[in-house]
């Protein structure tokens, strides 16, 4: 952690840590992350796979799970729906393009399946008047996750 600390700038390494402190107070596995426009900024592709990487040790302290120290991160590319996804393999899934093509299929269609519940929860909402309807012209795509769904 200290040569992150040293070779980051502090405020990634300030937002890297709160986002591992986030994940591990919840008791790890996925999170979804809403961050303003200066967190997405500072949320590169390198800070994500340290990130990666972090949890991958951390769960390699778990008894029965210390082969979790030796997984890769692999780009699953982008599909549709999720773009630029990121995840923690072993080093033999990292080396099979069709086992990375079938996560990034499966990441995408749950990506897909969470966007339409979205906007039929928020179509539900508007309805039962809970939600103001959008200006007109107005964006309401908020976007979802706000910077992306990390595993």
């Amino acid at each position: 952690m200290e040569s992150l600390r040293a070779r980051m700038p502090a405020p990634q390494y300030r937002l890297l840590m709160d986002v591992i402190r986030m994940w591990a107070e919840n008791g790890g596995g996925t999170v979804r992350l809403r961050m303003d426009e200066e967190e997405r900024e500072l949320f590169t592709r390198d800070v994500q796979r340290e990130m990666l990487h972090i949890m991958g040790l951390i769960g390699a302290l778990r008894p029965g799970h210390e082969d979790r120290a030796d997984h890769v991160v692999a780009d699953l590319g982008d599909g549709e729906h999720a773009r630029g996804a990121l995840t923690l393999v072993p080093p033999e899934v990292a080396a099979d393009p069709e086992r990375l093509r079938t996560m990034r299929d499966e990441l995408d269609a749950k990506a897909d399946r969470r966007k339409r519940d979205e906007a039929a929860v928020e179509g539900i909402a508007r309805a039962s008047g809970m939600l103001p309807e959008p200006e007109p012209g107005a964006d309401t795509d908020s976007g979802g996750d706000g910077g992306g769904e990390r595993a």
